[in-house]
């Protein structure tokens, strides 16, 4: 067994990467460096969300005398804070933002949730999969597992106990981030609760109907020739539509 004291710092890093990157498995056509850049007059997003194409596109914007009003992304996610920290700057500058393919995991969470307005294309999906604060949920891919493997027992409820307070601080700042922009904070685990597992079976996360959207917070979403019927182009990722109660879930403890 390892002591957390030999654990490489390295590893540690790449751990709580991993745990609190809300993202999905890269798709077949995903570029590997996100790209930021202005196409026909409206900002475009494509890849991860990153902390470093974040900064780009921030100095894009402030560098353009004709400040453009609609920001189209194709991401299947990222870190929380980096998802969050796009998603207010969506919000603070009113700007619009356009998914014609997928917007998925941290990019729906909070950089679709916080558009002035939505346009989706019929086929376009904006997934959800989780949210940071949901402790009865929390799952590790094989990596981490191995990772965790290698400590000693101490060690190991050493770690636990720090991802425990941090998960619920990153759950604490989602719920924070959520009554800013006027958003129900159940939006990134609703399909985690037990009463959806018969929508969500066999999926890789779920998604909702314009309506639902609506019970949500999530209003102002235009649909380019509907009907809307996502995942047509994501072969291989499938996301359940999941109904939506108008009672909230409770908060986090």
């Amino acid at each position: 067994m390892t002591s957390l004291r030999k654990f490489p710092r390295r590893l540690l890093v790449c751990f709580y990467w991993g745990v609190f990157s809300l993202s999905l498995p890269a798709l077949a056509a995903e570029l590997e460096t996100t790209q930021v850049f202005l196409s026909n007059g409206q900002l475009e997003y494509v890849g991860d969300l990153d902390d470093g194409a974040n900064q780009r596109l921030f100095d894009l914007y402030e560098k353009l005398v004709n400040k453009p009003t609609m920001l189209s992304i194709r991401s299947r996610g990222g870190e929380v804070n980096t998802g969050m920290a796009l998603g207010a700057w969506v919000y603070s500058h009113h700007l619009n933002v356009r998914v014609l393919e997928f917007c998925l995991s941290s990019c729906a969470n909070y950089v679709f949730t916080a558009a002035k307005q939505k346009i989706v294309s019929n086929f376009a999906v904006v997934g959800y999969h989780g949210g940071p604060g949901d402790l009865k949920n929390l799952k590790f891919d094989a990596k981490i597992e191995a990772m965790l493997s290698t400590l000693a027992p101490e060690a190991r409820k050493t770690i636990m106990d720090e991802l425990t307070t941090t998960i619920r601080l990153y759950g604490q700042r989602e719920i924070a981030y959520f009554q800013k922009i006027g958003v129900r904070s159940d939006i990134s685990s609703l399909g985690q609760n037990d009463q959806y597992e018969k929508f969500t079976v066999g999926a890789s996360g779920w998604t909702y109907s314009q309506e639902d959207f609506a019970l949500l917070g999530v209003r102002n979403i235009t649909v380019i020739n509907p009907p809307w019927k996502p995942g047509s182009t994501l072969h291989e990722l499938i996301f359940a539509t999941i109904p939506v109660s108008k009672i909230p879930a409770p908060p986090l403890p």
